[in-house]
């Protein structure tokens, strides 16, 4: 059995964080590579390639062999010397997941949002003849585009969990199987156009809800970090995602939740709620700051926005921001970025907000790559 010898091969790495890693890897390369049909999503529909893998893949190899080419023992030997190969491009992907590289970063940015189905993807285009460079440039292309699907579903309020996207991934996987990178960036262009992301009408619905919440914060970290990176300052992106340190970063509500302070503008508490919760009205603080301000109004939440302790994109609603600081302005200016300061915040700011955002989200999210 083709597995048995592999096993004798030294791919103790595959299991060095994670006991099932080799197992991980041998079903995310056979369905990035071989597999050739999915369940249908229909009631009664019987398992197909891409979920007997899932579950017994050595019987999967064993039922398929014309699939593997697996004829004779040069096919064996050839088999086994991919398995080594694309073990390898498999634990680089994983290294790319947990620790931030500016070579694989949008690798790294999507697995803070737990998109399991990636590493499938990202071995698809790879072809065994690959040379490091391009192994790395088709990852490349490959994250950017799940970077994309991500941010483009989630703010439509769609899933991307495994059981609602793996048949979409899987026919992704399929379209972009053993692509050169010509082909490749075409394929993903024509993905990406498919999706038909409108930032616009998608932004001015996004708001704060349990389904939202990891993806908005992901957004603010993003736009932050692409910012403070536009403006000569290192992207605290990392930072402001990691959830692991005693004073993580937290989505801060600029409007306290006081609606009896603002029956004037807000109807009822639904409309307070709805325009609270939007994503126009939402920045990145420090827990302890959050929790500071819990119950202060705008104009003392401003100094703390605009102190030290806040960010260029908490800082951006007060005047400091405009003042000695050219990069900024400049970033401003060549992107004609609707910035500015504001001394109170309501719905016409709230608006105001979204639309900077969606002339963020563009640049931040796009298909330049592609081309």
């Amino acid at each position: 059995m083709v597995f048995g010898k592999i096993k004798f091969l030294h791919f103790l790495t595959l299991k060095k964080d994670d006991d099932k890693g080799d197992e991980t890897f041998i079903k995310a390369w056979l369905r990035a590579h071989y597999a050739e049909t999915i369940r249908e999503t229909k009631a009664g529909a019987v398992n197909k390639d891409f979920d007997i893998i899932g579950g017994s893949f050595h019987k999967w190899v064993r039922d398929e062999r014309d699939k593997l080419g697996l004829n004779g023992s040069d096919d064996f030997e050839l088999f086994i010397k991919k398995f080594a190969k694309f073990a390898e491009v498999y634990e680089r992907i994983r290294r790319a997941e947990t620790t931030f590289a500016e070579e694989t970063k949008y690798v790294y940015y999507n697995a803070q949002v737990n998109f399991t189905l990636q590493p499938q993807l990202l071995l698809a285009p790879v072809c065994y003849e690959d040379s490091w460079p391009i192994i790395i440039e088709k990852i490349n292309l490959v994250a950017r585009f799940i970077d994309v699907l991500i941010v483009s579903r989630v703010t439509n309020y769609r899933s991307v969990d495994y059981s609602t996207i793996k048949n979409f991934v899987f026919n992704v996987t399929k379209d972009i199987r053993m692509t050169d990178i010509p082909t490749l960036k075409q394929k993903l262009e024509q993905q990406y156009i498919n999706l038909a992301f409108d930032p616009a009408a998608a932004l001015s619905d996004l708001r704060l809800n349990s389904f939202t919440k990891k993806y908005i914060k992901n957004i603010l970290a993003r736009i932050t970090g692409y910012i403070e990176e536009q403006t000569g300052v290192a992207s605290n992106y990392c930072n402001y995602m990691n959830t692991q340190t005693k004073n993580p970063f937290e989505i801060e509500h600029i409007i306290t939740d006081h609606y009896e302070w603002f029956t004037a503008e807000y109807s009822d508490q639904d409309d307070f709620r709805r325009w609270r919760n939007s994503i126009g009205a939402l920045l990145l603080l420090h827990k302890s700051i959050n929790a500071s301000l819990n119950d202060a109004k705008y104009d003392y939440k401003l100094k703390k926005y605009c102190s030290n302790e806040g960010n260029i994109y908490t800082e951006s609603l007060g005047e400091l921001a405009y003042q000695n600081n050219p990069k900024f302005k400049k970033f401003i200016a060549d992107n004609n970025l609707g910035f500015k300061a504001y001394a109170s915040f309501g719905k016409n700011e709230i608006a105001e907000r979204i639309a900077v955002l969606v002339d963020l989200v563009k640049l931040v999210w796009n298909d330049d790559l592609f081309h």
